[in-house]
């Protein structure tokens, strides 16, 4: 994979195949984790996504976090707007490419980057020693493929944010 910040300040992209199968991916089912209402999602994720414990440590209850959380949740339905439109542009499952993001939605992009990530580890629950190379390498399944998704989006967030 390539990035490169291109002269409007978007970012070009230059995926092998399955660096493009795996974004996809990824954003599809983060995609379809964005229509889901907040009080719906495994409440891993929803603590996550959404902060709900956090809000309750802060004394922000009833509905205050109420509209706090929907707020949230528009954020992420934007997102999911917009990721519809990447999903149109990457290249085909199976096919390597170019891809173009505009540099206005680049902080959209890597956010629902993020949210992956973070969905991802709340499914299975992993910590911060889950999440070391060695601990994947040992993994198997499932947990392995989330692994390797974690890492694989890290990578793709810190060369979007060096350029």
């Amino acid at each position: 994979m390539r990035i490169e910040t291109g002269p409007t300040g978007g970012r070009d992209f230059e995926f092998a195949a399955p660096e493009a199968a795996l974004l996809r991916q990824a954003l599809e089912t983060t995609l379809l984790a964005y229509q889901t209402p907040p009080v719906e999602l495994d409440p891993m994720v929803g603590n996550v996504w959404y902060r709900q414990a956090g809000l309750r440590e802060a004394g922000i209850r009833g509905e205050d976090a109420f509209h706090w959380v929907e707020g949230l949740h528009e954020v992420r339905l934007e997102r999911e707007r917009l990721g519809r439109r990447w999903m149109k542009t990457l290249p085909l499952v199976g096919q390597a490419g170019r891809w173009f993001l505009p540099k206005e939605e680049v902080e959209a992009f890597v956010a629902t980057l993020n949210d992956h990530r973070l969905r991802r580890a709340a499914e299975f629950d992993l910590g911060e020693g889950d999440l070391e190379v060695r601990a994947m390498e040992k993994s198997k399944g499932d947990k392995r493929v989330a692994l390797v998704e974690i890492h694989f989006l890290a990578w793709m967030i810190e060369l979007i944010l060096q350029e």
